[in-house]
């Protein structure tokens, strides 16, 4: 696997969304200070690939920030030249989303049915890649704290890991198929010996040549039933032609029997046709007559009708104008009772005027008596008002002297006013009575005046109204008078006679009368002329009902019979000529030819049965010579068909048993021939099988397997401690024995003890030397094109090594990467950042880290 492209979404580490490109990067270090988020990206990886987001030694909780739920990572890499793009997300709700693509053309597309199911694309990406998350972390991606597993390690999964990696499950998957095989071998072996015990029952030499003897016997009756056959199907052909000869005589003489029953009932049905056509032919023509006459009476009574309706009108015309009449007569007496009701209006408006002349005189008299009346009451008012300040000074002056203090003003009198005689003030409050009483008496006086004088006015104005409109709709009656007048003139000839209607009841029951007429004449004609088309057509039937009688006596084609029986006869019968009919003959005439013909035919017909009675005699002879060709091969038979069906019977018989037995020699020969086949297959099938459970045996995963994964194990012991002796300046060397990795110390006299003891710094050589040799060496020990490591990222730590070891791992790492891989170095070491051609620097900040790629 060599990844192509890296797209890093919303992870906690990294400040925005950014994109690493790896196309073209051999060997890269991936640096930055310590904690700056620099591993993120492998676990990117990780989780793009496998839905892992945590590593060994780290909780998700460290790689995503406190309260921080959402992820979402997409990731380009490609297998044997097939580019693939991986999209997972974990939203902040909801089930983990993801997307497996693969490259068509330009254009990105599913990668196959459930590529967008987490559980089905997981097992997608694992099958393009050939491995799982943790044969990953131990072969293409090598975190801190596993670089050692494979080299220190559990050896059972060492050899899993090695199993996935090299893909030796391919023998596990031939030793079941081997197993397949195997049984499908004895599968088919079992049934093929089944088939023998069951269908090859009694198939044996034997048998064939009983079959074969059979088949003999059966051939030789077939044959001489075939020949006696023929001799009796050429004595049955001459039977047969004389009683077809017997059979057409008696046939021939049914039809000339037929033919003269024809001819007589031809002629009875013809002498009564002659009668009645003549009775009809009569009938027809007086029928004919009658028609003509009641033809021409109607059309006369059409004519005055015509003549009438072009002098006056039709009907429907003159009874409109006859409506119209009796409007004019109406309208007349309207017009006199309009005239008389505007005569009478036309003096009422003067009248009313005088009435309405008092009435205004009479309102202008109250007028001045109730203006006289408020003068009176003002006075009466003002009268009032004097009597009560005197009484009331009176009042106030009373019982005062000079010298004491003023009731009104407080201040102290002075003089005194001489008193003053006060009127009665009764007697001006009851003059105020009497005033007020005249003033409404004038009121309501002055009101009812006002009143009559507005009703007349209302008069005198509906009066000239009513008079006004009394003599307009007069003036409109008459007008319309005229006009109904000069269109019913009009209608009428120019003449308006004194009774319009008398006039025209008149021409229209006229004109009534000729249209019963002219229909009664018609309906009498139509009559007559259905009575002469209904003697006409019985006339013409009786001729066509002859027609047909004649057709019926020349459709017996007569001569074609006569021909036939003299043919039949071959002049032993004498075949009487007949009489001949006129072509257009009467039907009388026609008849007593009929006649003469159906007596010749009779006499014909019994001298044909005479001849067919006497050819019938001969069938016993040629039934006696039948029996003898037979010679016993069949039971004898009564008469010569049936002996013909029982030869014929026996023949089909033989020839089916021939054909049975030659059937069953065949069959049992080719089942002979299939029974050596099949016993030859079973001990195939045998063998086959036998060779099949050995190979299963041999390809058990405890043998060939457990062979392999140990050779592995040794050649990449071999090729990491070539490795490990360059990193070790020629200390080191690895070896496995035993299930277990071993160093040889050479410089403490080629010691050999267990990876186990090593230091830290010794370890982390020996474990990278061993990881560098699998990359290198996992193409040439897979037994599959599947397993190529092209890619390959180190996180390890590399500041534990001193300078001069430092250089040799650089010098390692930088030979590694030129060999066509992709190797990515994790580190905070910058001195061994630089070294590297490129490297993708992270820079922390508060706000989190950021990527740069640096050439």
């Amino acid at each position: 696997m060599r990844p192509i492209r890296l797209e890093l979404k919303g992870f906690t580490a990294f400040r925005d969304e950014q994109v690493i490109e790896f196309e073209g990067l051999d060997l890269f270090a991936i640096s930055g200070p310590t904690g700056s988020g620099k591993t993120s990206i492998l676990d990117a990886i990780t989780y793009a690939l496998f839905g892992y987001i945590e590593r060994v030694g780290r909780q998700a909780g460290q790689f995503v920030s406190q309260g921080q739920t959402r992820l979402a990572v997409c990731f380009e890499f490609a297998v044997d030249d097939t580019p693939y793009r991986v999209t997972r997300s974990t939203p902040s709700k909801g089930a983990t989303k993801i997307l497996l693509e693969r490259r068509d053309g330009d254009a990105w597309v599913q990668a196959g049915e459930g590529a967008d199911r987490v559980r089905e694309a997981d097992a997608l990406i694992r099958s393009a890649i050939g491995l799982d998350y943790e044969t990953f972390t131990r072969t293409v991606l090598l975190p801190q704290g596993r670089f050692a597993e494979f080299l220190v390690g559990d050896a059972r999964q060492r050899r899993e890991i090695l199993t996935d990696l090299l893909d030796l499950h391919l023998f596990e998957r031939l030793a079941r198929r081997a197993g397949e095989c195997k049984r499908a071998a004895n599968v088919e072996a079992e049934t093929r010996a089944r088939l023998l015990e069951t269908e090859y029952a009694g198939v044996t030499h034997e048998a064939l040549a009983q079959a074969e003897a059979e088949a003999e016997v059966a051939a030789a009756r077939e044959g001489r039933l075939a020949q006696a056959k023929s001799a009796v199907d050429r004595i049955a052909e001459r039977g047969a032609e004389a009683a077809r000869s017997v059979g057409d005589l008696r046939a021939c003489g049914r039809d000339v029997r037929e033919a003269a029953g024809t001819a007589a009932g031809v002629a009875e049905q013809l002498e009564a046709i002659a009668e009645a056509l003549v009775v009809a032919a009569r009938e027809a023509a007086d029928a004919a007559r009658e028609a003509s006459s009641a033809t021409a009476t109607a059309d006369r009574a059409a004519a005055s009708l015509r003549k009438a309706e072009a002098t006056w009108g039709r009907v429907r015309d003159l009874v409109a104008t006859r409506v119209k009449a009796e409007a004019v007569a109406e309208l007349g007496t309207r017009v006199a009772e309009l005239r008389a009701a505007a005569d009478a209006a036309k003096p009422v408006p003067a009248t009313i005027a005088e009435a309405l002349a008092v009435a205004e005189q009479a309102v202008a008299g109250h007028v001045a008596g109730a203006e006289a009346a408020m003068a009176a009451l003002e006075g009466a008012r003002e009268a009032v008002d004097l009597a009560t300040h005197a009484d009331l000074v009176a009042a106030v002056r009373s019982g005062l002297a000079v010298g004491d203090d003023c009731p009104v003003c407080g201040g102290r009198i002075e003089t005194l006013p001489k008193a003053r005689r006060v009127p009665a003030l009764d007697k001006a409050k009851a003059a105020l009575a009497k005033a007020e009483a005249a003033a409404a008496s004038a009121k309501d006086a002055l009101t009812e005046a006002t009143a009559a004088r507005e009703t007349t006015e209302r008069e005198l104005r509906d009066a000239e109204r009513e008079a006004a409109r009394l003599a307009a709709d007069a003036a409109a009656a008459r007008e319309e008078l005229g006009a109904k007048q000069a269109e019913i003139r009009t209608s009428l000839g120019g003449r308006l006679p004194t009774d319009p209607v008398a006039t025209l009841d008149e021409r229209i029951t006229a004109l009534e009368e000729l249209e019963t007429g002219r229909d009664d004449a018609a309906a009498a004609a139509a009559e007559a002329i259905e009575a002469a088309t209904a003697a006409e057509g019985r006339r013409a039937k009786l001729e066509a009902e002859a027609a047909m009688c004649r057709a019926r006596l020349d459709g017996l084609a007569l001569g074609g019979l006569l021909e036939r029986a003299g043919a039949l006869t071959a002049g032993e019968v004498e075949v009487p000529p007949l009489p001949t009919v006129s072509g257009g003959g009467d039907p009388a005439d026609v008849a007593a030819a009929a006649g003469r013909i159906s007596v010749a035919l009779e006499d014909l017909a019994g001298r044909l049965d005479a001849l067919a009675d006497a050819r019938a005699g001969a069938k016993e002879e040629l039934l006696e010579e039948a029996l003898g060709v037979v010679d016993g091969l069949v039971e004898p038979a009564a008469a010569l068909d049936e002996l013909v069906e029982a030869v014929a019977s026996a023949c089909t018989a033989a020839a089916k048993d021939a054909a049975t037995t030659t059937r069953r020699v065949e069959e049992l020969a080719r089942k002979l021939e299939n029974a050596g086949a099949l016993v030859r297959e079973i001990a195939e099938h045998r063998r086959r099988e036998e060779r099949f459970d050995a190979l299963a045996k041999e390809l058990r995963a405890d043998r060939i397997i457990a062979f392999l994964q140990v050779e592995a194990l040794q050649l990449l012991a071999r090729a990491g401690s070539e490795r490990l002796s360059t990193l070790s300046s020629g200390r080191y060397d690895l070896e496995f024995v035993d299930d277990e990795f071993f160093v040889v110390d050479t410089w403490n006299g080629e010691e050999r003890r267990s990876a186990r003891t090593l230091s830290g710094g010794e370890t982390f050589l020996a474990s990278l030397a061993l990881a560098l040799g699998l990359s290198e060496q996992v193409g040439a020990l897979s037994v599959t094109e599947k397993a190529r490591l092209d890619s390959l990222f180190l996180d390890e730590g590399f500041g534990t090594l001193d300078p001069d070891t430092l250089e040799v791992v650089v010098e390692a790492i930088e030979q590694l990467g030129g060999d066509g891989r992709m190797v990515g170095v994790i580190t905070h070491v910058r001195e061994l950042a630089i070294r590297l051609p490129a490297r993708i620097e992270i820079e922390k900040s508060p706000r989190g880290s950021r990527l740069r790629v640096v050439a």
